[in-house]
């Protein structure tokens, strides 16, 4: 429970505050709040705390205007607010067991220095680079990694620069598209998710209602989506014995999350289960040339083998019968295996009204990120006119998004030869159709971290930790973000 704000005058004294939520929460207490009133710079108040962190042995992550804080028993999120400083610390279970962590892959050392440096740089959101730091970024746009391009991307659009990869601007739709067109001509024409009224049909179909086309296209652009795989990947290489020689990817969608697990691990054969058959032939094109053989099937029904040593997901879960999805996982998982789930989460909800509220906020915080610094002067005439529509506050309601989806669904050609970041406007316009599609409950269909983690055990399946690696609404770890979760499965299969 949030007491009375507190007036912090020293760093000494904000780090007393601190320490002692975690320590009450360590002792007993399930939660503790505190709004923190301070004149001091968050620049200050960020490294006492890193300092304490180090001093105490408390994991510490740097996430824009906030950091967490991980130690056994506890976890607290420390967010900057006008004039005040929120400290939300909680309860947590037993820190899990984890193995010493598997050293790097020899050829992909340089892949996960890399990242680890990107991700080192991540945490000044907002804050101006230094200029090796920017030089080092844009020149890792260019990288031939699609995981240390997307990783340069997120660090550059959060420090003010509105970037996009290489391989996204080089990477032309494919000869099967129907993407393309021409200014003032028809947009795409199939293939698209071309938006009807909900008829009350439930599927699981996600052409249905999202431009599959368009996200093998911009996805990359999407904020966090290369973080999450660095999580993942820390999550494997901590709970891992040994370096897994087989993975099953479930729901890979084009491509690109599997790519970049290939990439991080290139040792390991990937088998990966896409049941899509918009999304398949992009799947096929993205993982030539990588140890990747890809099934186009769902994981209720694919009939491949039952050991896998890790079971991985991305941004997949939030579109199937979650109860199921976790089935499927354990059923193919060995007995003592990890599963890892990355994905979006909203916050709790017990009403389909908060239900609502939950997946617009959530999602047009990503939409504000991704535009956060993107010109309209910049860009061709009819992105700026969609860029205008996304950004208007008015059109923000369950009553009008229908028609700014429809309004920004037009026109939807590409602009060969264009380097400004209109990518990032029309990764926006699918964000909008996921929140659509979501309010909807159809194709997606987003839970909470809580009840994930509840349906889980409910599966035979044991939670070893969690980590809220990209936030949009709340302060809490709980809150709504990009989570990722690990999972083992203890025994026989189902």
């Amino acid at each position: 429970m949030q007491g009375p704000s507190l007036a912090v005058d020293s760093p000494e004294r904000f780090e007393d505050m601190v320490a002692k939520a975690v320590q009450e929460c360590q002792n007993g207490l399930p939660d503790r709040v505190l709004r923190l009133a301070t004149a001091l710079s968050w620049p200050v108040l960020r490294d006492r705390i890193a300092d304490y962190a180090r001093r105490t042995d408390a994991l510490c992550t740097v996430r824009g205007d906030g950091l967490e804080l991980r130690v056994p028993r506890a976890a607290v999120t420390v967010e900057r607010r006008e004039a005040a400083v929120m400290v939300s610390c909680r309860r947590t279970a037993p820190t899990p067991q984890r193995f010493a962590e598997l050293p790097a892959p020899d050829d992909a050392v340089e892949v996960w220095q890399l990242a680890e440096l990107l991700t080192g740089l991540l945490p000044g959101a907002g804050d101006v680079l230094a200029r090796e730091e920017e030089a080092l970024a844009t020149d890792a746009l260019k990288h031939a990694s699609w995981l240390v391009a997307t990783l340069a991307c997120d660090v550059l659009n959060r420090a003010g620069t509105p970037a996009v990869p290489q391989f996204v601007r080089d990477h032309g739709p494919g000869p099967d598209s129907a993407l393309g067109g021409e200014p003032g001509g028809p947009g795409p024409d199939r293939g698209h998710g071309d938006f009807t009224e909900a008829d009350g049909t439930f599927t699981e179909v996600w052409e249905a209602r999202i431009s599959v086309d368009e996200y093998a296209l911009f996805e990359a652009v999407h904020p966090a989506y290369a973080v999450q795989m660095v999580e993942l990947g820390r999550m494997v290489r901590a709970h891992c014995p040994a370096p897994p020689d087989r993975v099953l990817d479930v729901g890979s969608g084009p491509g690109l999350p599997t790519v970049m697990l290939a990439e991080m691990f290139p040792d390991a054969r990937i088998d990966a289960v896409e049941p899509s058959r918009a999304a398949f032939p992009h799947l096929l094109r993205n993982v030539a040339g990588h140890a990747i053989t890809a099934y186009n099937a769902g994981i209720t029904d694919f009939t491949g083998r039952r050991d896998y040593p890790v079971s991985v997901s991305v941004g997949a879960s939030h579109h199937l019968d979650t109860r199921l999805f976790l089935r499927g996982l354990r059923r193919h998982t060995a007995p003592g295996g990890l599963i890892v789930v990355a994905d979006e989460m909203i916050a709790p909800f017990a009403s389909v009204p908060e239900r609502t509220r939950g997946i617009i906020d959530h999602h047009f915080v990503y939409i504000d990120q991704a535009l956060a610094h993107v010109r309209e002067d910049d860009l061709p005439p009819a992105e700026r006119r969609r860029l205008r529509a996304l950004l208007d506050p008015g059109r923000r309601t369950p009553e009008r998004l229908r028609s700014l989806l429809a309004e920004t669904r037009q026109n939807r050609f590409l602009h060969a030869g264009d380097d400004s970041p209109w990518q990032r406007v029309r990764f926006c316009v699918l964000e909008l159709e996921a929140l659509v599609a979501g309010v909807d409950y159809d194709v997606e269909r987003k839970t909470y971290v809580e009840n994930f983690r509840a349906l889980a055990e409910d599966e035979g399946l044991v939670f070893l930790e969690h980590r809220r690696v990209h936030a949009t609404v709340g302060a809490r770890d709980l809150d709504a973000g990009t989570h990722v979760v690990a999972l083992r499965n203890p025994g026989r299969c189902l």
